[in-house]
């Protein structure tokens, strides 16, 4: 029976007959490449063996960036509850200025973590001179860091570099230095702790408008902790608080960004201290929780992801506030916020002078 009569229209026949055609076409050709192929890798040296290899290697990474773009490998059907998605990655931004080596041969007992800008210099030399100097507490090996990102009208460029060499205490990454990127710049010096002084037994992180009694901190919070120490962070304690939703307000989130209405426990981002392993499960813990800008807040979501409890420090020693001045009241604290350049140094000078009278 002829394919055209009977059951095919003679369209259909010639359709048929032009795909039977292509067929044997290409299967021909492909047959003959095989054999070719065959042959001729057999007689190749090794070296063409592993050129041969990279080549599927290097399809293998195409076929899964493919996968990863199409939205089909690594669960990546979006989650509509919770706050887990792929953040912001911190390893996309390149040090600018960076401190590799100030952790060699030595493992610090407190690395100071302060979040300033490249405007804030006058707070920044006034910690130096006061309760940021790495001296500050005898048999107490202190490294200091002054955490920034970038400028983008470049604003102190040549002071930051000349500082850079002089005093070896600036890291920088190239984020825009903003409110919307402090989440970023904690991350940054986490992320420094870890990879280069993860030896450290304490961190802090605090910012350059806030008074730091570094020796009630020392002695009176950190020293009587029996070492190992792991797992430990605390500050001022926010349990409780709920997001906020009005668009004009500078803790706004949307529903988007989370959902949920209580947020997980934190501590306030003017000072809290940390053990010095939990920095790198912070920043592991980040590459998994969708990220955004309320720093302390995130800082809590990476803790619950990781099952650590903030311990809860005696009361009133980080204030969220500026405690009015005297001798006897900052004895006995370790943060006050709101603090100009100059009352670090009066404050930390009257410290010194009268701190057996209370």
């Amino acid at each position: 029976m002829s394919c055209c009569s009977g059951f095919f229209s003679a369209t259909e026949c010639t359709k048929r007959s032009l795909f039977l055609v292509f067929a044997i076409f290409f299967t021909a050709i492909y047959v003959l490449s095989y054999f070719y192929t065959s042959h001729h890798l057999a007689a190749l040296p090794k070296s063409d063996d592993l050129h041969m290899e990279s080549e599927k290697s290097l399809l293998r990474k195409i076929f899964t960036n493919f996968k990863q773009i199409s939205g089909k490998e690594n669960g990546d059907e979006k989650e509509k509850s919770g706050n887990k998605a792929t953040p912001t990655p911190t390893q996309s931004f390149a040090f600018i200025i960076n401190e590799e080596q100030k952790c060699k041969d030595r493992t610090p007992f407190l690395v100071l973590l302060i979040s300033t800008t490249a405007n804030e210099l006058q707070h920044t030399n006034a910690i130096r001179k006061s309760w940021g100097s790495e001296a500050t507490v005898p048999g107490a090996d202190i490294v200091r860091l002054f955490m920034l990102g970038s400028d983008t009208e470049g604003a102190n460029r040549d002071v930051l570099l000349r500082e850079s060499e002089q005093y070896h205490d600036i890291i920088q990454q190239d984020f825009l230095d903003s409110y919307k990127n402090l989440t970023l710049k904690t991350l940054m010096g986490m992320s420094w702790v870890a990879s280069y002084c993860s030896g450290a037994r304490f961190a802090m992180k605090t910012d350059s408008d806030v008074f730091v009694n570094t020796m009630h901190l020392i002695e009176k919070l950190l020293r009587p902790l029996p070492p190992p120490t792991q797992n430990y962070f605390t500050g001022h304690l926010m349990t409780g608080h709920s997001p906020i939703r009005h668009k004009a307000s500078k803790w706004y989130i949307s529903e988007e960004e989370f959902p949920d209405n209580r947020y997980h426990p934190f501590c306030s981002d003017t000072g809290y201290v940390f053990s010095g392993d939990l920095a790198a499960k912070i920043v592991d813990a980040s590459l998994m929780i969708k990220y955004i800008h309320l720093e302390d807040v995130y800082v809590g979501f990476c803790l619950n992801a990781k099952g650590v409890q903030i311990a809860s420090p005696p009361h009133s020693l980080f204030n969220i506030h500026k405690v009015p001045f005297s001798p006897c009241a900052y004895n006995e604290l370790i943060t006050s916020h709101h603090i100009e350049p100059h009352e670090h140094i009066i404050y930390w000078e009257t410290l010194q002078e009268k701190k057996h009278t209370c």
